[in-house]
């Protein structure tokens, strides 16, 4: 993801210079700072797991979510295909959230919707949702 970033902003500061050179300045600033905002948005993908939610939320958190412990019915490790790559995406029966494509972990909520979490520690993060899903049932 480094990389398509890298690229894509090299671009944008090419761009940007040919636009600023007819003086059109405003459009290279918008530009530039849509580019950043992005950047910022994507740039991680923290997932947090409490005694009553699993939160999770991209870079600065304006794409975020939360789910209840007790609305999760099982979680299992899945590893999904290159072309699924980053960011928020429907997928068949749910939704999909990563920075990177490969390991993630299939959440089924109790009302059949997936939702799939990308993670390189897909094993540590099965294992706490499965004892978080535990510890509540046990209350």
């Amino acid at each position: 993801m480094g990389v398509v970033f890298l690229v894509t902003g090299a671009l944008i500061v090419y761009v940007a210079l040919a636009i600023i050179a007819e003086s059109r300045w405003e459009s290279a600033v918008v530009m530039i700072c849509l580019y950043v905002l992005g950047v910022a948005s994507f740039h991680s993908f923290t997932i947090e797991i409490s005694e009553e939610k699993l939160k999770f939320r991209f870079g600065i958190g304006i794409i975020q979510k939360s789910y209840f412990i007790e609305e999760i019915k099982s979680v299992k490790e899945v590893v999904n295909p290159w072309y699924y790559f980053w960011g928020v995406k429907s997928i068949p029966g749910g939704w999909f959230y990563a920075i990177a494509p490969g390991e993630a972990i299939e959440i089924i909520l109790n009302n059949g919707k997936i939702v799939q979490l990308g993670t390189n520690q897909s094993q540590m993060l099965k294992e706490a949702i499965d004892t978080a899903i535990q510890q509540v049932g046990e209350k």
